[in-house]
């Protein structure tokens, strides 16, 4: 019996803890602009973030998923989302196809690298 509460107890914290986490999308100050670029952070599935990418009034690129492992859910941290949407706007500039950057998972040594936390 005691097994069993205390798992309960665990699941529920565990809820209790990433429900904390999540923070609400405020598109006003939600937003960055990186080189020419704007970065606006958009809420995603599961208490997550994804992106949009613009230039100027159009969208660039539009991330609603993981961009490291393409799972369904983004990024878990806004401060990940801004590293990683400034790492594929950097990526386009040196003349690389924005299709290859937005469109492919980022490769595992770039996460690495940009010290994402998901």
């Amino acid at each position: 019996m005691k097994k069993i509460s205390f798992l309960i107890y665990a699941v529920g914290l565990s809820f209790t803890l990433a429900a904390q986490q999540y923070e609400p999308v405020n598109p006003a100050k939600d937003k960055l602009d990186y080189q020419g670029y704007t970065i606006r952070l958009m809420p995603a599935r599961d208490g997550s973030y994804g992106y949009s990418v613009l230039k100027g009034k159009t969208v660039v690129a539009h991330q609603m998923h993981n961009p490291v492992s393409m799972a369904p859910v983004g990024l878990r941290r806004k401060e990940d989302v801004y590293k990683v949407a400034r790492w594929q706007i950097e990526q386009v500039q040196t003349g690389k196809s924005g299709a290859d950057i937005f469109a492919k998972p980022l490769p595992a040594r770039v996460a690495q690298e940009l010290q994402l936390k998901d």
